[in-house]
C-alpha cells in the first residue's frame, strides 16, 4: 500500500471522522445523544468524553482491530476483578460495535480532579500491577514492530501539512531500516528475560486518573506479556526527553523497586521505544502542523544518535 493511499472506503483518522464513528455507534446502542461530547485525545485512537452521559467514547482506527479491542475489554474487566485500580467498561451498553468501519467502545467517565496523579503513584502502579497472577485469558507476546510497520505502510501523504517538517520517503526509510535493525534483538530479548510477565505496554503519567482518593491505571491497548522493565521505560527516557527531574527518577525507582537504566539492555529497549513514540505521532503529522513540527525534532535526534535531544509531548 503506497502512503497516499487507504483502505476502501476508509476516511483518514481526524477528529470529524472518530466523532462520525461516535455518533452512529451511539444511534446503534439507543443511548442518549452526546451534546457536549468533546475529544480528550486523538493518537493511536481517539477518546471522547460526555460528562453528562458519563461515558467515555473509545474509537479504534479500524474495525479489523478487533482482537485488540476484545482485549482491552478483557484486561479491565479482569484487572477490577482482581480489586486492581482499573477503568471500567460500561458493560450495559453492547460492546465493541462497530462503526463507519471503527470499533468504538464505552467507558466509565472520570471527571478530572486535583492532585493531578503523581510518579509515586505510577511506581506504586505499577509494582502492584507487575506482582499479579497471570490473566485467565491469552495475551499477546510485547511486540510492538507490527504496529510500527502498519504506520510506516499508512503513512500520510508528504506535504499534507504545508510544512517542511511533512513525511519524507527518506523519514520511512530510516525508520524501517531502524525497524530492521532493532527488531531480531528485541524479540530475541523477550523469548529470553527471566522476569516476563504482565506489563500495561504505554505506562506514563498521561495513562493515570485520579478517582477521589484512588488512582487508576488506564488504556490496555498495549498490554501483554513481556519484560516487566518495559513499563519503566517511559520515565526513565523522560529525563532526558522530556526534562524529568533525575530525582524525580530516583524517587520512582526507590518506590518500583529496579532502575532500568541499569540493564545491559536498556539502550536496546529504549531506542524501541523512541521509535514507537515517533511513529505513533507521525500518524498526525497530516492533520497537525504542531505534530509535524515535532516529528522533526525526533527525526533529528535519532538520525544523529542524539539522546539527549529535547522532545515536547503532545
Amino acid at each position: 500500500m503506497s502512503r497516499s493511499q487507504l483502505p476502501a472506503g476508509k476516511s483518514p483518522f481526524t477528529e470529524s471522522a472518530a466523532t462520525r464513528a461516535v455518533l452512529e455507534a451511539v444511534r446503534a446502542a439507543g443511548a442518549p445523544h452526546p451534546h457536549d461530547l468533546h475529544l480528550l485525545r486523538l493518537g493511536e485512537n481517539a477518546l471522547f468524553a460526555s460528562p453528562a452521559q458519563g461515558l467515555v467514547y473509545r474509537v479504534a482506527r479500524s474495525d479489523t482491530a478487533r482482537d485488540k479491542v476484545d482485549k482491552e475489554l478483557a484486561t479491565a474487566r479482569w484487572l477490577l476483578a482482581q480489586g486492581f485500580p482499573g477503568l471500567s467498561p460500561r458493560d450495559e451498553i453492547p460492546q465493541p460495535l462497530p462503526a463507519d468501519g471503527r470499533l468504538v467502545t464505552f467507558w466509565e467517565y472520570v471527571p478530572p480532579t486535583e492532585p493531578a496523579p503523581a510518579l509515586a503513584d505510577l511506581a506504586a502502579l505499577l509494582r502492584d500491577l507487575h506482582a499479579l497472577p497471570s490473566p485467565d485469558f491469552p495475551l499477546p507476546s510485547l511486540d510492538p514492530f507490527p504496529v510500527m510497520r502498519d504506520r510506516l505502510r499508512t503513512a500520510g501523504t508528504p506535504g499534507a501539512t504545508g510544512s517542511d517538517a511533512a513525511i519524507t520517503e527518506k523519514d520511512l526509510a530510516f525508520l524501517a531500516a531502524a525497524c530492521d535493525a532493532n527488531e531480531a534483538a528485541f524479540r530475541d530479548l523477550v523469548a529470553s528475560d527471566p522476569d516476563i510477565g504482565l506489563v500495561h505496554g504505554d505506562a506514563h503519567r498521561g495513562n493515570l486518573l485520579r478517582d477521589g482518593d484512588r488512582v487508576l491505571l488506564i488504556d490496555y491497548e498495549a498490554v501483554a506479556l513481556g519484560p516487566r522493565s518495559w513499563d519503566l521505560l517511559p520515565t526513565a527516557t523522560a529525563v532526558d526527553r522530556f526534562g524529568l527531574a533525575p530525582s524525580a527518577y530516583d524517587e520512582f525507582c526507590t518506590l518500583y523497586g529496579a532502575d532500568v537504566t541499569l540493564r545491559h539492555e536498556y539502550r536496546l529497549l529504549r531506542t524501541v521505544r523512541e521509535l514507537g513514540m515517533t511513529t505513533w505521532l507521525m500518524q498526525n503529522v497530516p492533520h497537525s502542523a504542531a505534530a509535524a513540527e515535532e516529528f522533526s525534532v525526533r527525526m533529528a535526534s535519532l538520525r544523529e544518535g542524539d539522546h539527549a535531544a529535547r522532545w515536547h509531548a503532545l
